[in-house]
C-alpha cells in the first residue's frame, strides 16, 4: 500500500501499531488522510478512529478490512469514517478510494459514501462493476447490469429488482423516500450480488438474477442503512 501510494504521488508515514499511528499523526496538522485497518491487536481501527477524531473533528479516515459487510461498513461510517475499503482490493482501487476521500466534501453524510457506486468490489477471488442502468418504461422494473471478473475471464450479470419489490421496500421502511433515492436500489442490487458471489462462489449460469422476496440479509441491509440515514 505504500509502494503504490508513494508512486502515486502521495507523501506517505506509517504505523505498526495504532498508539504508534497516533504519536505519528500528532494534531494532524499535516495530514490529509489516516487508513487504518478494522481489526488490529492492542487497538481497533474503530478506536484509533475514535481518537483521531478527537484531536480533529474534520480528519478524514479509510477504513480498510478483511471481514464483515455492511454492519461493519456502517459502524466504521457511523463513527466518522470517510469510507470503507474491503479487502483483497487492487492498486487502482486503492488510488481511487485514497482520491475520492481527499476530494470528498467533508460535511458528505455516512449514508450518502455507503450508497456510492461500489466498484470493483471483491468477492472470492472475483470482482464486479456496475456498468449501467436500466428502467422499463412500462412496469418499473430496475434492471442493473453488472461486469463480473473471474480468473476465467469476464462474464455479465443482470440483477433485476421489480416494482412491486421496490413497492415493499417503501413499505417496509414506511416512506414514499429511500435514502439516496434511486442510488439505495442500486445498492440493494450490488449486495444481491456480493451474497451471490459469497454463496454460489461465481455467476449463475442463466446470467440474471431476479430479486423476488425480501431476505433477512436484505431487511437487516435496509434496517441499517435507514438507521444511519435518520441518524445524519
Amino acid at each position: 500500500m505504500e509502494l503504490v501510494l508513494a508512486n502515486a504521488g502521495y507523501s506517505v508515514a506509517t504505523a505498526t501499531s495504532g498508539p504508534q499511528a497516533l504519536e505519528l499523526y500528532g494534531t494532524g496538522g499535516s495530514t490529509d488522510l489516516v487508513i487504518t485497518d478494522f481489526k488490529m491487536p492492542g487497538m481497533t481501527g474503530i478506536e484509533l478512529e475514535g481518537e483521531i477524531l478527537k484531536r480533529d473533528p474534520s480528519a478524514k479516515v479509510l477504513i480498510i478490512s478483511d471481514f464483515g459487510g455492511i454492519d461493519t461498513a456502517l459502524e466504521a461510517l457511523n463513527k466518522g469514517a470517510m469510507d470503507f475499503l474491503r479487502k483483497p482490493f487492487t492498486p487502482e482501487c486503492l488510488r481511487d478510494a485514497v482520491r475520492s476521500v481527499i476530494e470528498r466534501d467533508i460535511k458528505q453524510s455516512p449514508v450518502t459514501a455507503v450508497c456510492r457506486e461500489f466498484s470493483h468490489q471483491s468477492i472470492n477471488g472475483s470482482s464486479f462493476e456496475l456498468k449501467s442502468k436500466e428502467i422499463d418504461e412500462q412496469f418499473g422494473d430496475i434492471n442493473c447490469n453488472f461486469e463480473i471478473t473471474t480468473q476465467t475471464g469476464v462474464q455479465d450479470l443482470v440483477v433485476v429488482m421489480p416494482a412491486f419489490i421496490q413497492e415493499l421496500v417503501k413499505a417496509y421502511i414506511d416512506s414514499e423516500d429511500v435514502p439516496c433515492g434511486g442510488r439505495f436500489f442500486e445498492a440493494i442490487c450490488e449486495e444481491t450480488v456480493s451474497a451471490a458471489l459469497r454463496d454460489n462462489n461465481g455467476v449463475p449460469p442463466s446470467g440474471t438474477i431476479v430479486i423476488d422476496n425480501l431476505t433477512k440479509e436484505v431487511q437487516t441491509w435496509i434496517d441499517s442503512m435507514v438507521s444511519v440515514a435518520v441518524a445524519t
